[in-house]
């Protein structure tokens, strides 16, 4: 039963890091929380549930990933760069005006139902190791999310834009001054996390057969929060390692404890985490200024 619960967290958890590393890759280079983030990759989920029965799935998961990038950059544009420098609770009361904006259109455009969620490129099967049963879908989750984490790693460190990506999370004042275009790289990492966000949706919903309206915020926007900050907020290993962490208690607890209070007992854990260390597991490096 151990070896079931434990491939079960790491499926789930595989789709809480790749929620949790556009959010937390937002706060690493600006040091804002974009409270948006959920919502908005909700929005790019829809989009592909809405086109899946009418073109190839693969093309309305690339649609809805598209949908995401672009609709972050313009919120980013439009609704946090003018407010980049006013502190931080301007930026963070216009991101839960964003959050409410995305999440009413999906309500007046979907409905408020929960609708069932099948993509057909995913095989059915399982394959048995001992008493546990590993399901192909959490075989193809895995991988999924490990490739693309694998990927935003070797970018940020090889890559000019992953460069100039640590480097406005370092000092935005100085990289302009190096010539960086941080408008340019900023609306990149909003995009691209949104994009992410919607990959790890539309697994999420995959793994859990449905697609509701409130996907973005209770299975997004809180779960990316909590892992950021478990894990260690602004650092994208952090952020990985937060999400398997809240993943593994989340299983662990339902399965050992309740499964009716578990967010209650899930929160108590984090609470006291928290207290005793609340720069994270891995908090990211910051530079010390003399």
């Amino acid at each position: 039963m151990f070896l079931q619960i434990l491939i079960n967290a790491l499926s789930v958890g595989a789709v809480y890091a790749l929620l949790s590393i556009g959010y937390n890759m937002v706060y690493g280079v600006l040091e804002k929380l974009n409270f948006a983030h959920g919502d908005v990759y909700a929005v790019g989920c829809f989009v592909t549930f809405m086109l899946m029965d009418q073109i190839n799935p693969l093309i309305a998961i690339l649609l809805g990933c598209l949908v995401g990038f672009v609709l972050n950059v313009a919120v980013e544009r439009f609704a946090y760069r003018p407010l980049r420098k006013a502190g931080r609770v301007a930026p963070t009361i216009s991101a839960v005006g964003i959050a409410y904006i995305m999440r009413n259109a999906i309500q007046l455009i979907w409905g408020s139902e929960t609708y069932p969620f099948n993509m057909s490129i995913f095989k059915t099967g399982s394959v048995k190791i001992g008493n546990a049963v590993i399901g192909t879908l959490q075989i193809y989750i895995f991988v999924i999310a490990l490739v693309l984490m694998v990927l935003i790693s070797l970018a940020l460190k090889h890559t000019k834009w992953g460069q100039g990506i640590i480097c406005i999370s370092q000092s935005t004042e100085t990289a302009s001054l190096m010539g960086i275009p941080v408008n340019k790289v900023v609306a990149l990492v909003y995009g691209l996390g949104a994009a992410l966000g919607v990959i790890g949706g539309l697994l999420f919903c995959q793994y859990y057969q449905f697609i509701f309206m409130g996907i973005g915020f209770s299975y997004g926007t809180m779960k990316a929060w909590m892992a950021s900050i478990w894990g260690g907020i602004g650092s994208l290993k952090g952020a990985i390692v937060g999400a398997f962490a809240l993943a593994a208690a989340e299983t662990f607890v339902s399965a050992y404890v309740s499964s009716t209070y578990k967010d209650v007992f899930v929160w108590g854990i984090f609470i006291v985490f928290i207290l005793l260390r609340p720069q994270g597991m891995f908090p990211a490096a910051s530079a010390e200024k003399i």
